[in-house]
């Protein structure tokens, strides 16, 4: 999976991205969870999913609002995405079907990894 196509992806993704969207990965956050423990591939990227997840239910209760909203559309994509079995390698292809998810996961995780280590700390401090 080459960067420049997980990228044209995610910057055509990520302009749609609405509170609904965000609502609905909060909302199905224990499909995902099955989902990603149900894949050798992605479980093995089961830490940072629950992290994002947990960022974004942060944000969704208001617990914590530092994040632009380009962070949390950039999270809500890649987890929509690793929830669709429809996407640039269908999930159903036997060991291919998740290397675009675990790619767009690496992209955004590079992505907001600034914020993420802001995050991390009023998380410490609370």
């Amino acid at each position: 999976m080459d960067e420049e196509r997980i990228r044209e992806e995610f910057n055509k993704r990520s302009k749609n991205v609405t509170r609904d969207d965000l609502k609905k990965v909060v909302e199905s956050s224990d499909e995902l969870l099955a989902k990603v423990k149900s894949s050798s591939l992605l479980s093995r990227q089961l830490a940072k999913i629950k992290f994002l997840l947990m960022m974004l239910k942060d944000y969704w209760n208001g617990e914590y609002r530092e994040f632009p909203w380009g962070i949390i559309a950039s999270i809500v994509v890649v987890l929509i995405y690793i929830l669709s079995p429809i996407d640039l390698i269908p999930d159903f292809i036997p060991g291919a079907g998740y290397i675009d998810d675990v790619g767009l996961l690496g992209f955004v995780w590079k992505f907001i990894s600034y914020d993420v280590e802001k995050y991390c700390q009023w998380k410490r401090r609370k």
